[in-house]
């Protein structure tokens, strides 16, 4: 069988990582990712491009951005996008190596805009920014840009020697931007580079989105190479400082990384995330592309947590539905539904993952390696998930937990659900 998923957006051939530039203009909404298109492996970043009509059908559309200048010739790499006056405006990192073994950089921020969404024209004034911020170096990179008040803002990933942390940037035409300082990070406890930060604001806070590298194992927290999170706060634009709480992981699964959010003509908040991770296996790479990205999400806050939730337009994907009498059942594409007074165990592709509830302990086993367990101590009620020939992404409680790996090594198309379950309901995709 092949790996590739029936309705997860995945490149069409070679190497795919961050989401970049989400919006949506004029009804279509648009989807940037980092695409090495001459190989399966990580190697100098393009800008691939998918539009879709509805979030979930997509249409791949020619390469966006390529690294064809002298300040981006080593990676067109992570970025936002802003709609304004109709203009769809690109703003990216251009990465180029200053050694052979590809360790020391010099990134700057750069920008590309579009009048129709399907010809980018780079900025002739690119770099916008190229200097080292004052408290950064010269890992500085995946700008976040926003309109406010008629002011232009950006945030920035960087890092020092030993903290990662996000830097402000303010402009009044989007082209000419001063630096503000740093707002957050130097906390000693959340790892050395905070990448592709996002912030945004939902029923009357701040939250800031970042995906850290380097932060340690805490307890059953924090197993993956590199973690997603957010925290909740206040961002004061004049101090600057964005004043905040607790980090929280935002996906307890194997795979999630670099998420990214925007806001939608219906003024929902949608998330995407890489369905991946860096130094993880990648066996698609056989069939001449490698990866994938989340179903889209829909946030809420609900008492100062955020709730993750699939956009309702996954519903279209259901061919048949019917309530789930015997429990071993087939498929490849699927929704599974059902709520729970106790224990039970979901085996998924006969048991390459087992996702299982035992007391207040929810965990995701995944047979790559005895020790691949991620955990959750969490009271989990109704459960939701979504299974895509080579992926599972399991949201609890409407979304108040979520766990998203890749599975692989499938040698069979049976599953089996088991235990104390309540009306469960079996969507073939």
């Amino acid at each position: 069988m092949s790996y590739r998923p029936h309705y997860h957006f995945a490149p069409p051939f070679g190497w795919m990582n961050d989401p970049n530039g989400l919006c949506q203009l004029d009804g279509v909404y648009h989807l940037f990712y980092q695409y090495h298109p001459f190989g399966v492996e990580w190697d100098d970043m393009h800008w691939g491009h998918a539009t879709s009509t509805d979030l979930i059908h997509w249409e791949n559309k020619p390469i966006a951005l390529r690294p064809d200048q002298d300040y981006d010739r080593d990676g067109v790499f992570s970025g936002s996008a802003l709609v304004k006056d109709g203009v769809l405006h690109l703003f990216y990192t251009g990465n180029t190596w200053l050694d052979e073994k590809k360790e020391a950089l010099h990134q700057v921020q750069c920008l590309a805009t579009s009048m129709d969404g399907k010809v980018f024209k780079k900025d002739d004034r690119n770099p916008l920014i190229s200097e080292i911020p004052r408290r950064g170096s010269a890992h500085v990179r995946d700008p976040k840009v926003w309109e406010k008040d008629e002011r232009f803002y950006m945030i920035l990933g960087t890092r020092d020697e030993a903290d990662g942390k996000v830097i402000l940037y303010e402009s009044d035409d989007a082209l000419h931007w001063i630096e503000r300082g740093v707002i957050a990070g130097e906390t000693g406890r959340h790892g050395w580079m905070w990448e592709c930060p996002d912030i945004f604001s939902l029923d009357g806070q701040d939250i800031l989105l970042l995906s850290p590298q380097g932060m340690e194992p805490d307890d059953d927290r924090y197993h993956n190479l590199h973690q997603c999170g957010y925290f909740v706060g206040t961002l004061d634009l004049d101090a600057p400082r964005f004043n905040h709480g607790a980090f929280t992981e935002l996906d307890y699964g194997h795979d999630f990384y670099a998420a990214q959010t925007f806001c939608d003509e219906r003024g929902r908040r949608i998330l995407i995330g890489w369905n991946a991770m860096w130094e993880s296996a990648c066996p698609e790479q056989t069939e001449g592309w490698a990866n994938q990205m989340t179903l889209p999400r829909e946030l809420t806050l609900r008492e100062g947590h955020l709730y993750m939730t699939p956009i309702e337009e996954v519903n279209k994907l259901r061919k048949t539905s019917r309530i789930l009498d015997n429990r071993d059942f087939f498929g490849d594409a699927f929704e599974l539904s059902f709520e729970t007074d106790g224990d039970f165990q979901f085996e998924c592709f006969g048991e390459n993952a087992i996702f299982s509830k035992t007391g207040q302990i929810l965990k995701l086993y995944r047979s790559h390696s005895p020790l691949d367990i991620r955990r959750l101590e969490a009271e989990g009620i109704s459960f939701r998930i979504f299974v895509d020939r080579s992926s599972i992404e399991v949201f609890i409680n409407e979304g108040e937990f979520v766990f998203s790996s890749r599975v692989y090594g499938q040698q069979s198309f049976k599953h089996r659900l088991s235990g104390n379950i309540i009306n469960p309901i079996l969507h073939q995709y």
